[in-house]
């Protein structure tokens, strides 16, 4: 699996990018097309991988068909012979959402695959999705929010503890919605950070927030700054779910993260 060194690959790095193979926009042959043309050395396509622990959620919306894994592999292995050359690389990811009652069997099951890189992220706390719909907070009360929150932040403390993972996918997703107080959950995050301190892990700075109600990259400025006072790598990343978006807001990424670690 790919690892990385602090301070990260910077813009001429894609890994965290969606396609018609789960909840994507663009074909895997339109965001190639795209990567290599917008100039990126390495792109990744990492489509939503989930294996649910128990029923009433809506993963299969928005995530990959499991009967889907092969023809996604091999589709992506046909692109890697087409567009792959000095300048270009095409890596073979998956995003894993984090379960920790069956962790270990997915990823037994995902070694059997030529997978480049696995991000491990949580978008769930039980059946509740946390980053599906904004309606799907409405009626909450503070407590019931505090309480998801904070499940959403000790689930995610398993997955940082989770060598097989290359980074961990936006860290402070339940602010999407601009409805919560993410400062509350500093000290969670600071949790997070000590393991992958620990583990050699990485994290990602995603830009996709920037264009949610939230208005603010994952993760907040807090975070990232105390990722890269622990040198923690930070992999940049667009979360892109179409070919337009493979490497938007990069330069105003890397600026952040030179502002930062100054």
């Amino acid at each position: 699996m790919m690892k990385f060194n602090f301070p990260g690959p910077g813009i001429s790095c894609s890994l965290h990018n969606h396609t018609t193979f789960s909840d994507g926009a663009s074909t895997p042959e339109e965001m190639c097309h795209a990567a290599k043309a917008a100039g990126l050395k390495i792109f990744g396509i990492s489509d939503h991988w989930c294996v649910p622990v128990c029923d009433g959620t809506d993963w299969a919306e928005w995530c990959m068909k499991h009967e889907d894994l092969e023809k996604y592999i091999n589709t992506l292995l046909a692109l890697k012979s087409k567009y792959d050359d000095d300048d270009f690389c095409l890596k073979i990811g998956l995003e894993v959402e984090f379960y920790p009652e069956n962790i270990d069997s997915v990823l037994e099951n995902l070694k059997k695959y030529p997978i480049d890189y696995l991000i491990g992220s949580v978008h769930f706390t039980g059946t509740f999705s946390v980053d599906h719909d904004i309606a799907d907070w409405d009626g909450l009360t503070q407590a019931e929010m505090d309480d998801i929150c904070e499940k959403y932040w000790c689930q995610l403390e398993k997955a940082a503890a989770c060598r097989d993972f290359s980074f961990i996918g936006h860290l402070d997703l339940p602010k999407k919605y601009n409805l919560i107080d993410n400062s509350k959950y500093f000290s969670h995050a600071e949790k997070v950070l000590d393991i992958l301190q620990k583990n050699s892990g990485a994290i990602e700075l995603n830009t996709a927030g920037w264009f949610k109600n939230c208005a603010e990259q994952y993760p907040a400025d807090a975070i990232l700054k105390s990722a890269l006072k622990r040198q923690i790598p930070v992999v940049i990343n667009a979360d892109a779910h179409h070919h337009s978006h493979i490497n938007r807001n990069f330069k105003q990424a890397a600026s952040l993260l030179d502002k930062l670690n100054n």
